[in-house]
């Protein structure tokens, strides 16, 4: 039976972050992904956006691992040539009534220690975007936009070359605490394999709730139980797209499951608006997208981007989001547990990673990181 120092469960972004910085202490790493390839959940079906940090509690793991990450992924961009861009962006207030909202997220962001954050006058918003709406923004230089495919990539041959394996369609089964680590079964084909491992890192997004049940977790107890909420975006046309360079989005609701339908700009130049948010009464990774929403996509936008008709919209894509918070509930934070005081040492679950999950991607591979020394 193979035996390994550390497994990560999920090659998405943070599985990948991780296994290369373990693998760069010369520890032993398999990375167990049950699809064909990595990344193909979550962390290749979001905005791609570089967070700046102002959306989240003062003191959540959200907020500093978002700023920490947020600065080490631009360094990583830079030393090893991921295509990026620091567009900035403005959060709109469409009415009057929003401002104090705006002005609520601009003390945040303050506080979460996010730079460059500045009010900004319906008239200064022209001069950013003449083609955007709205009374009142908040202004944040730092966001941006990333690769995120060449990123990934990046991130699997540097764990590689560190001597990490990658496994696909490799499906993790279960795990069994024995003396000094864990027996996990995993299924290869038609084929039930098993391997230890001193460290088990649980980053397995959509299903990382299930990967702590079979690892023997009460979900229930320690309110680890994901829930599915989908995202739609839908493409504007390349005539429209051209009439913005940044990011534009609105005050975001605070009981809504993300951050308000908005438009991000693309490495490419386009522009797609989204995501809107649906809770999946079923666990499937349903990613087809509704034509009929294009008006309730294009009827939220105009307020902030009054340019656009209906018919500049197109359905584009969709993705599933792995969150703790239920339907309408309160801020749930990322889960980044060592559960040695549950009774499990050496096993690192990570769940509930969303957004900002990209940006903060190495900060969380950093933290896991120190988690096992």
């Amino acid at each position: 039976m193979e035996e390994f120092d550390c497994v990560v469960i999920g090659a998405g972004v943070i599985g990948l972050a991780i296994a290369s910085d373990l693998a760069s202490q010369g520890r032993s790493t398999l990375v167990l992904e049950r699809h064909n390839s990595f990344g193909q959940e979550t962390s290749s079906r979001n905005s791609e956006v570089i967070h700046g940090g102002m959306y989240y509690p003062a003191g959540s793991l959200k907020a500093s691992l978002c700023i920490e990450g947020r600065r080490l992924l631009y360094d990583f961009c830079i030393d090893n040539g991921i295509s990026y861009k620091k567009t900035g962006k403005i959060i709109v207030a469409a009415a009057l009534e929003e401002i104090a909202s705006l002005e609520n997220l601009f003390k945040l962001g303050l506080s979460n220690g996010a730079e460059g954050l500045r009010l900004i006058t319906k008239e200064e918003i022209k001069a950013f975007e003449p083609q955007v709406c709205g009374m009142a923004a908040l202004y944040s230089p730092e966001t941006g936009i990333i690769d995120s495919h060449s990123f990934m990539s990046c991130l699997a041959a540097l764990a590689q070359e560190r001597g990490a394996m990658l496994v696909y369609n490799s499906e993790f089964l279960r795990a069994r605490k024995e003396k000094g680590g864990y027996k996990l079964s995993v299924r290869n084909g038609a084929e039930e394999l098993n391997l230890r491992a001193r460290i088990v890192i649980n980053s397995a997004g959509l299903d990382a709730d299930s990967v702590a049940r079979n690892a023997g977790f009460d979900l229930e107890k320690y309110r680890y139980s994901i829930h599915y909420c989908k995202g739609q975006y839908f493409r504007l046309n390349s005539a429209k797209a051209r009439l913005l360079k940044m990011l534009v989005y609105p005050v975001p609701e605070p009981a809504s499951g993300g951050l308000g339908v908005h438009a991000t700009v693309d490495m490419a130049g386009g522009v797609r608006l989204g995501p809107d948010d649906e809770y999946l009464k079923l666990r499937i990774q349903d990613y087809s997208v509704n034509p009929l929403s294009r008006l309730k996509f294009y009827a939220s936008a105009r307020k902030f981007i009054p340019f656009i008709s209906e018919a500049d919209l197109s359905a584009d894509t969709a993705g599933i989001r792995p969150k703790l918070q239920e339907q309408g509930g309160g801020f749930r934070d990322f889960v980044i547990s060592d559960e040695t005081d549950k009774g499990f040492p050496g096993f690192i679950n990570l769940i509930g990673i969303e957004s900002p999950g990209l940006t903060a991607s190495l900060a969380i591979a950093r933290m896991v990181k120190n988690m096992t020394a």
